[in-house]
């Protein structure tokens, strides 16, 4: 994403939908999606892949850019994608190389486009003919977006959305945020119902008060009502789940518990209770109806359901407290050497390292728990919902094995 006069742009280029926020929001983009989705199976053969070049005027052997097109070779295939093609997201063009015989690696499919890019044509291009294969090729907003197998049970964000939170507010949970990038969307519940405390040893003083330690600028953004004391005091911590989906075959479908922390709004997810991967029975050729896709996923559903309901069960959340509690035993001796463990553990940025490092010293004990707590803060920094659903899982990763970070 990038920004520019404040305004974020988001990655749909069609929609306002800034890819982080509410669920009103997100479920606005999710049904301008419905309207210009397009997923059919075709065979590799009836595709090709057409490399569009844009030359330097000052050189002629020199290009400023380039990009994929994905290209008709049959009657059916023209009517689905158009005479002239779709262009390709680079993710989608990275998912056929990974498909055909041999795998072309990513670094060489990236050096060959941008040094020999018809020579790369050429190459993935005959790949796709000499062993063909049947994908499932999934467009929006007139683009490729993902070329997957024809195995591939598709699970569509609107579908997931609309079961989850069905039952989510038939059992006392509430939306935190709703997150959608190209990657995959994420839905995050807490609920207000069940409550504990971690003891919280600072030096401030005052009030402590929902979202006091919070970014007012993603309090401002998301569906968190930050108004009220904290029924515990400051350490007090809410049970939550998040619903994670890709659409792309950027992992699977899962729910994850965790814990919020009431005075900063930090969410950290501690363990997975359904990882349900996106793999069915095997499509024909042809337009894959909305019928079809509602058949293949009713099952998942359904555990899905399940696993929404008991997310708020007052013995699972006991048990992650316990796990909470736990890390708030391990005290860190040194903040730097720690903060430094975590981001090369987890490959982080030396920008996360040194927010992460601020967020720790600044408010929060030197605890494992503590520096979970940091990184879960930091998380409320980033616009990317990715990598802010990464940085919960890696507070998370501390709380589950605090010793790892005791240095």
């Amino acid at each position: 994403m990038s920004q520019d006069n404040e305004n974020i742009v988001g990655e749909y280029g069609s929609s306002q939908w800034k890819g982080r926020g509410r669920l009103a929001e997100m479920v606005a983009e999710l049904e301008r999606q419905k309207e210009t989705k397009l997923d059919f199976v075709a065979d590799s053969r009836s595709m090709r892949p057409s490399v569009l070049v844009r030359v330097d005027q000052g050189s002629e052997s020199s290009t400023l850019g380039h990009g994929v097109m994905l290209m008709p070779n049959g009657a059916q295939e023209k009517e689905l994608l158009g005479e002239h093609g779709l262009p390709m997201k680079p993710q989608a063009v990275r998912q056929i190389c990974a498909r055909v015989e041999p795998k072309i690696p990513a670094p060489f499919w990236d050096q060959l486009l941008k040094l020999r890019p018809y020579r790369a044509e050429d190459l993935l291009g005959g790949l796709m003919v000499d062993k063909p294969k049947r994908w499932l090729v999934r467009a929006l907003d007139d683009q490729v977006r993902a070329v997957l197998s024809n195995s591939y049970r598709v699970l569509d964000h609107y579908d997931v959305a609309f079961e989850c939170l069905d039952v989510a507010r038939k059992n006392g949970g509430e939306v935190l945020e709703a997150s959608l990038s190209d990657r995959s969307m994420k839905i995050k519940l807490i609920s207000r119902q069940l409550f504990d405390a971690i003891d919280a040893r600072r030096d401030k003083a005052g009030n402590w008060y929902i979202g006091g330690l919070g970014s007012p600028e993603y309090l401002s953004k998301v569906g968190a009502k930050s108004e009220g004391e904290l029924p515990g005091g400051p350490g007090t911590v809410f049970p939550s789940v998040t619903i994670s989906n890709s659409e792309t075959g950027h992992g699977g479908f899962d729910v994850r518990l965790g814990i919020m922390c009431g005075i900063c709004f930090n969410l950290a997810t501690v363990e997975d209770v359904l990882a349900k991967v996106h793999l069915g029975g095997k499509l024909d050729v042809g337009l894959y109806s909305d019928e079809t896709k509602a058949l293949e996923s009713r099952a998942v559903y359904a555990r899905a359901r399940d696993a929404v309901r008991g997310a708020f069960d007052p013995e699972r959340f006991k048990a992650i407290v316990a796990k909470c509690k736990s890390a708030a035993s391990v005290e860190i001796e040194s903040p730097k050497i720690a903060v430094e463990h975590v981001v090369k553990a987890n490959d982080l940025t030396e920008d996360s390292k040194d927010a992460i490092l601020e967020h720790f010293l600044s408010d929060y004990d030197r605890t494992a728990f503590g520096l979970s707590q940091a990184v879960a803060r930091h998380a409320q920094d980033h616009d990317d919902p990715d990598v802010a659903s990464g940085l919960e899982d890696v507070a998370g990763k501390i709380i589950a094995s605090p010793a790892v970070v005791a240095a």
